[in-house]
């Protein structure tokens, strides 16, 4: 695919609180000017968080998508860019960034805006959740509630600090018994805290929960959080940080094309570090192969 032209930017003027939105704006056109590209200016709002703006914009004929906003903005271009081969990229704004995060996309503008512009062109699969697609990681339980609990004036002076706040108060979260349907296969009955279900397995500071997920390969990545006590999570976080392989009594892994659960009481649901609005007892996730062209770093197309 060749250099594109006429880009269009799906601009959340709220990230980072909303108080340099003209400056972000300014910075990102000139970045963009430089590059000499044609820009669609599409703002974000309340009511769309990004999936009609990106819409239109293939609607346009552009070239390229680039998302600049949180994590919610980039799951909104990547719901409405799936299925389609105008491209993605991305320029980290937001508190997550979990997409970047996976693929070392820098959060300098510059350097990001060249990446959209000259990078690599990777085909990925995305996972499907009612009318949302994802491409990183969703949740039912405690990562969702981790997510939804973070404090919002925090999360804008403190960045992920406040995901990590929050985390803290739903480590004693009470235990959910969960039933899983993998596919064709029996149903997996099991008891703990959340559920994750991945495409890539990397969170904020390229900590790897999922170090098997792929966003290539056909397959859902599914890990239960078995964890019941701040033991447990202790001993689960020492695992993580130090990369350590390997079965885990408080993280079990799965792999499937689709992942159905039930459980019994409702729970938090969060896709891409979005927070449904409504707790759900049932929820289905099925993975779309190769549904989303996404502009990389040289040499980054996989993810360890």
């Amino acid at each position: 695919m060749g250099r594109p032209r006429r880009v269009a930017v799906v601009f959340n003027p709220a990230t980072g609180g909303g108080d340099d939105a003209d400056r972000r704006r300014h910075d990102t056109e000139a970045a963009l000017d430089g590059a000499g590209l044609e820009v669609l200016w599409l703002e974000t709002t309340k009511e769309d968080p990004g999936r009609g703006q990106t819409a239109k914009a293939v609607a346009e004929g552009v070239d390229l998508v680039i998302a600049q906003g949180g994590d919610g903005t980039v799951m909104a271009c990547v719901t409405g860019l799936a299925g389609t081969e105008v491209p993605l990229a991305v320029l980290p704004g937001g508190t997550g960034n979990l997409l970047a995060t996976n693929f070392d996309i820098p959060s300098e503008l510059d350097e990001a805006v060249q990446i959209a512009v000259t990078g690599d062109r990777v085909r990925l699969d995305v996972a499907a959740m009612d009318d949302d697609r994802f491409v990183v990681m969703g949740g039912i339980g405690f990562d969702a509630a981790m997510l939804r609990d973070a404090d919002p004036e925090l999360k804008e002076h403190l960045g992920a600090v406040a995901y990590v706040l929050s985390g803290f108060k739903n480590l004693r979260r009470r235990a959910t018994r969960f039933q899983l349907r993998l596919d064709d296969r029996p149903p997996v009955e099991r008891t703990g805290q959340g559920v994750l279900i991945g495409n890539l397995g990397r969170l904020q500071g390229g900590l790897p929960v999922m170090p098997d997920a792929r966003p290539d390969d056909g397959l859902l990545d599914v890990a239960v959080l078995r964890t019941r006590t701040v033991l447990d999570w202790l001993a689960l976080a020492a695992r993580v940080a130090t990369r350590r392989r390997g079965k885990d009594p408080q993280l079990e892994l799965f792999q499937a094309r689709r992942v159905e659960i039930h459980c019994d009481t409702p729970q938090p649901v969060e896709r891409d570090g979005d927070p449904l609005k409504e707790p759900r007892d049932h929820l289905v996730v099925e993975v779309v192969p190769k549904a989303l062209t996404l502009c990389v770093p040289p040499a980054k197309g996989t993810t360890t």
